[in-house]
């Protein structure tokens, strides 16, 4: 891709990503290069290689090998974009009427995180205006009651692990002490089975409103007076999964998902 920013500089580069907000161009040296959509004033698509022509003529089979084994490496972590699947907007009110209460999750900055060498991408809200997390179903007040049961992430990759930061939810423990099941992680294989990770609360999830420990989830960041944790998943098999989706489960929770990454094996 050829991209002419609004500044006048032309960047050359292969797309690595892209999202709502932005796109990700890796150029010829390596480098990753993201660029917000309102600062591209033209993208074009070309059918050229970044590699010079006649490059290959000078290598030999092995490193030719060696060459494509490195292009075609996806790496270990896969951070799953949320943007076409967020829910909610977390700098707006969540759980009341209001836009100025407790009841928000907002980073600081919302750039990627890494925690405990696991990378996170987060959707920035811009404000108070994009959808950026991906809020579940609760029947204690509007917003949760609006929200969908089920959200589908596509994976589309063999997984060691699969990481969530979120862990939290509104109406779960200590509000609530019971170990109900508040989501449901349903891991749709290639071969057509599926597998099901219940999380439950009190012992996976723990109320947003304040730093309180469950055993089955980890303390990852404090978002003012809020918390937001890291839940890990272990698929049972080392298949393809085509999907992750998350489903809302019985009780009376309203779950939070702020970012996903899968590991690969």
């Amino acid at each position: 891709y050829t991209v002419a920013k609004t500044d006048g500089i032309v960047i050359n580069g292969m797309m690595s990503g892209e999202s709502r907000t932005a796109i990700t161009l890796i150029d010829t040296e390596g480098k990753e290069n993201q660029i917000a959509r309102e600062d591209i004033d033209e993208l074009i698509r070309s059918r050229k290689s970044l590699m010079p022509e006649g490059f290959e003529k000078q290598m030999s089979p092995e490193e030719m090998t060696s060459l494509l084994e490195f292009l075609t490496d996806k790496g270990k972590f896969m951070p799953v974009s949320l943007d076409r699947y967020a829910t909610a907007i977390s700098t707006k009110g969540l759980f009341s009427n209001g836009d100025e209460g407790p009841d928000r999750m907002v980073f600081s900055d919302w750039t990627p995180k890494i925690f405990k060498d696991v990378p996170f991408i987060l959707t920035d809200p811009r404000g108070k205006t994009v959808p950026n997390i991906i809020l579940l179903y609760g029947p204690n007040a509007p917003l949760p009651a609006s929200m969908p049961k089920s959200v589908t992430l596509p994976c589309n990759s063999e997984a060691k692990a699969i990481h969530i930061l979120g862990g939290v939810g509104g109406w779960n423990f200590p509000y609530d002490s019971a170990k109900t099941v508040s989501v449901i992680v349903r891991l749709h294989y290639k071969d057509g089975e599926s597998e099901d990770v219940e999380l439950l609360n009190g012992v996976h999830i723990a109320d947003y409103i304040r730093k309180v420990d469950v055993p089955g989830s980890e303390f990852a960041y404090m978002l003012g007076g809020q918390q937001v944790r890291r839940v890990t998943v272990t698929p049972s098999k080392p298949d393809l999964i085509e999907s992750i989706e998350l489903i809302k489960g019985p009780d009376n929770s309203a779950p939070i998902v702020m970012a996903v990454t899968v590991e690969r094996q």
